[in-house]
């Protein structure tokens, strides 16, 4: 079950400026999740940067101050508090993209992808660390053309494979030992793409199918792709949430920010407002359900990772 949301904030006048966060999502009281993982050596507690959850574990990457400047990346699960620094991989000095894979109901080990780009910006290849060999493998991008995939771009791991949109307006997925390259196009709303700008959608997965949400001027697009194989997507919700959410204004400071499907599948979750307050739609009623989930500041950063506890330990972990 969606416990809650891990992000961070940005705030010049604290030290910190930089500090991590947890905002908990459950009607009735849920575990209690310390944002400051403090069963982790004080050096990482503090340096940690989140980049990605999937499925209860975290991915975070941790400089080196070393000349040329390095990073190292650990794996964690706050439910068990096990935790793994992974072997440094031959990126490891550009700050790539880099996601989480795991399906527990499939396996214990998780994958870690690493992405490397060209100066154009489009994916070369691909490193991927595997928990159960306990090495790096590398791989040159098997998609059939370009693709460029955005920094804070949402991702999820699902059939062996890692989802994430990209530019180009379409699904591209990668298998975890890089022999197998998927690109699922997106729908058509109106004779057009449903975004322009990566900001604009996010992927989810939900009652086992990919959701795809949109989300233009103020206009709120869900759609379901029903059968995998097919790549055949159905239109499942449009709103205008100007007027569910009560905004009075629609631009980039007082807007409406995507940020995960429930998953039961008929609900999302949504940044809303300049003072970024945490808000559940439900879709099959049109209206907001838990109206103020949370306030979550002004100065708050995304992305809003989704965490579920796993209370299986972290497979190699300490």
């Amino acid at each position: 079950m969606l416990t809650g949301f891990f992000y961070m904030s940005l705030n010049t006048d604290r030290c910190p400026k930089v500090a991590r966060h947890f905002t908990n999502v459950l009607r009735v009281e849920g575990p209690s999740i310390s944002p400051s993982l403090p069963f982790l050596p004080l050096r990482y507690r503090v340096c940690l940067h989140i980049l990605d959850c999937c499925n209860g574990l975290l991915l975070g990457r941790i400089p080196n101050y070393t000349v040329p400047a390095t990073f190292e990346y650990l794996v964690c699960n706050p439910a068990t508090e096990k935790w793994l620094v992974l072997p440094g991989s031959t990126w490891s000095a550009d700050l790539p993209i880099a996601r989480l894979g795991l399906e527990p109901a499939v396996s214990s080990h998780f994958h870690v992808f690493e992405f490397e780009e060209h100066e154009d910006g489009y994916v070369k290849g691909v490193q991927i660390y595997s928990s159960k060999t306990r090495a790096w493998s590398q791989k040159d991008s098997g998609w059939s053309f370009g693709l460029t995939i955005c920094s804070g771009s949402r991702s999820f791991f699902f059939n062996g494979m890692l989802h994430l949109v990209t530019y180009e307006n379409v699904v591209a997925a990668v298998d975890v030992e890089g022999k197998t390259w998927r690109i699922i196009p997106m729908p058509y709303d109106d004779g057009y793409y449903p975004f322009t700008d990566i900001d604009e959608a996010f992927i989810d997965l939900a009652q086992g199918k990919l959701y795809l949400a949109t989300n233009i001027s103020d206009k709120l697009t869900i759609w379901v792709l029903e059968d995998y194989d097919i790549e055949d997507w159905t239109l499942k919700h449009r709103v205008r949430y100007r007027w569910n959410f009560e905004l009075d204004v629609i631009n980039s400071e007082n807007g409406c920010g995507l940020v995960s499907i429930y998953p039961e599948g008929n609900a999302i979750f949504c940044v809303v407002g300049a003072e970024k307050t945490l808000m559940s739609y439900k879709m099959d009623r049109k209206q907001s359900i838990l109206p103020v989930v949370h306030v979550l500041g002004h100065d708050c950063l995304g992305p809003y990772l989704p965490y579920v506890p796993n209370l299986e330990s972290l497979a190699d972990g300490q």
